[in-house]
């Protein structure tokens, strides 16, 4: 599975972009990232959303998740994203920070 995962904005202003693969991926991190998906179950979170309101000082979040046989775009924010949702976009902005810290 093939994740785009972008985190804009915050107080800090924040512009972090990363590309995970999960098949390259330490088991451990892959199994703790599909049990995040599982609980988050992004299709359902993304069609009960109802606030679409950006705060002053709040992330945005974009998730592109695509595999062999679907692609799937998802958008929240700090405000819009489901309690479920916010483990998973809590675990990709610190990969992302991860990635970005070892370049």
């Amino acid at each position: 599975m093939h994740i785009k995962f972008s985190c804009i904005g915050g107080f800090a202003n924040l512009d972090l972009n990363c590309q995970i693969d999960t098949d390259e991926l330490p088991n451990e991190q892959n199994e703790e990232l599909q049990n995040l998906m599982k609980t988050a179950d992004l299709p359902n979170a993304a069609e009960n959303k109802i606030v679409k309101a950006q705060g002053f000082d709040s992330f945005s979040y974009q998730l592109d998740i695509a595999d062999e046989k679907k692609k799937q775009s998802f958008s929240f924010t700090d405000i819009t994203a489901p309690e479920d949702v916010r483990p998973l976009l809590d675990y990709l902005r610190n990969l992302a920070i991860e990635k970005k810290m070892a370049e």
